[in-house]
């Protein structure tokens, strides 16, 4: 992507070199640093596919404006030395503005968390350089008919060991010669109108397929499938699907329904009444996108689901902000208190694995573990993922002891307990015939 334009925006020129260096060694493209004297200049000389701000609680306060007004839907990027105090602040604004902010960065900045931004950086990219204009209800039944839209599966793990627990399954346009469209392209299209509903049976069926392909492997996997209101009131939904388990002889456990909040409250009791059947026959049900919508806790007490699956914006961060990570914890809290299986997505980084441990989630889902992926790819990723996983455990927890006042003279935060060998027994009782020696000296 070495044609990917950079605008770099610091207080000074040197600043925002330093800055332009910093991220062109991961980020390949053609970069124009530019100082906060400078810098409109810049935004309405061409159209830049980046923006990366240095320190924006020093530049001016109508920078964020002047990017929404000059370069609207321009990827931004922030780079800010008190990032742990700023960020939210930062996000807040952009998201008031409607600016398209991917990320807040701290400066120094960890590898790892350049490295993630700088993958979707590069992703959005692409996805902008190909042809995306909206697609007509009429083309993508077309392309569905043709068999250009398939089933592509991105992987679940379970945290506590690592294992695979499932995928969930995406709708992917793959034209003829391998190019591929953005789903921007074609699913809002889809969802408003009743496209959406063989678009969703076809993921189904692709994914009840897979699942036999995978029982025969001696994989025991789920597969979790996005339904909107419009598919859950369709006619027939509930007897086709599990006419289609019963024909495949997979168990209904196998398939979870993932409904997003915002778009299950306040919908008909037609869809509460089959998301409740399909509970009863066996299949899971997972509350998507929790913490966007608008639901009560009594709303949320009354749904049959099996599954709350945590929005990506409290997990993106939640390891530098103490905001965000207090919303995550009290998120999985009311998962677990209902008895539900608590997932969280958008996990990019490792900062972000340790984060979600920390918090008790259960499941993870995001580039960090794997990508959507064809059917083909499936098991020789998990072959890939077995041989590699273990890296990704995270520590458990040690135990604390209470302060003393030995441990306030040291200044020691925290004691472990370490389990005894021969060699600490028997230096304890050379310490204890010493200390004892001593005493009698001293009488």
């Amino acid at each position: 992507m070495d044609n990917i334009d950079v605008l770099v925006i610091a207080e000074s020129q040197a600043q925002s070199t330093r800055l332009s260096r910093m991220v062109g060694r991961t980020l390949s493209g053609h970069y124009q640093p530019c100082s906060e004297s400078e810098f409109h200049q810049y935004l309405v000389a061409k159209r830049y596919d980046v923006i990366i701000l240095g320190n924006p609680s020093k530049l001016s306060s109508d920078v964020l404006e002047l990017i929404d007004n000059h370069q609207p839907n321009t990827s931004l990027v922030m780079f800010d030395a008190n990032s742990e105090v700023n960020a939210q602040l930062l996000d807040q604004q952009a998201r008031r503005l409607n600016v398209n902010l991917v990320s807040v960065l701290p400066l120094p900045c960890p590898p790892e968390r350049l490295e993630a931004v700088v993958e979707r950086l590069t992703t959005a990219s692409h996805e902008n350089s190909v042809d995306s204009a909206p697609m007509s209800a009429e083309e993508v039944s077309s392309a569905l008919d043709a068999g250009k839209i398939q089933a592509w599966f991105q992987p679940k793990v379970r945290i506590a060991d690592g294992a695979v627990t499932g995928f969930e399954a995406l709708a992917r346009w793959v034209e003829p010669d391998g190019s591929m469209l953005p789903p921007r392209v074609f699913i809002p299209s889809a969802e408003e109108s009743e496209v959406i509903i063989p678009l969703t049976r076809k993921l189904i069926s692709d994914s009840i397929i897979e699942l036999s392909s995978w029982k025969r492997s001696n994989l025991n996997l789920k597969v979790s499938v996005n339904a909107t209101v419009e598919v859950l009131d369709s006619d027939n939904f509930v007897p086709w699907l599990q006419d289609l388990l019963e024909r495949h002889k997979l168990a209904p456990s196998s398939i979870i329904i993932e409904i997003t909040e915002s778009r299950v409250v306040g919908s008909a009791s037609k869809v509460v009444e089959n998301l409740t059947h399909l509970r009863q026959l066996g299949l899971g049900v997972s509350l998507d996108d929790f913490g966007t919508g608008y639901s009560s806790l009594l709303q949320l007490s009354r749904m049959p689901c099996t599954e709350l699956k945590i929005d990506r914006s409290f997990v993106s961060g939640a390891s530098g902000k103490e905001e965000t990570a207090v919303l995550l914890g009290n998120s999985v809290r009311i998962g677990h208190g209902l008895g539900l299986n608590v997932v969280a997505e958008g996990v990019e980084t490792r900062a972000d694995w340790e984060a979600v441990a920390r918090a008790k989630v259960d499941e993870v889902q995001g580039w960090f573990v794997g990508r959507a992926q064809p059917a083909e790819s499936v098991i020789p990723w998990i072959e890939d993922w077995n041989s590699r996983q273990l890296l990704l455990q995270t520590e458990r927890p040690k135990p604390l002891l209470n302060k003393t006042v030995t441990q306030k003279l040291l200044g020691r935060d925290q004691w472990l307990f370490h389990r005894p060998n021969a060699l600490s027994i028997t230096l304890l009782f050379i310490l204890m015939a010493l200390s004892a020696l001593l005493a009698r000296f001293v009488d």
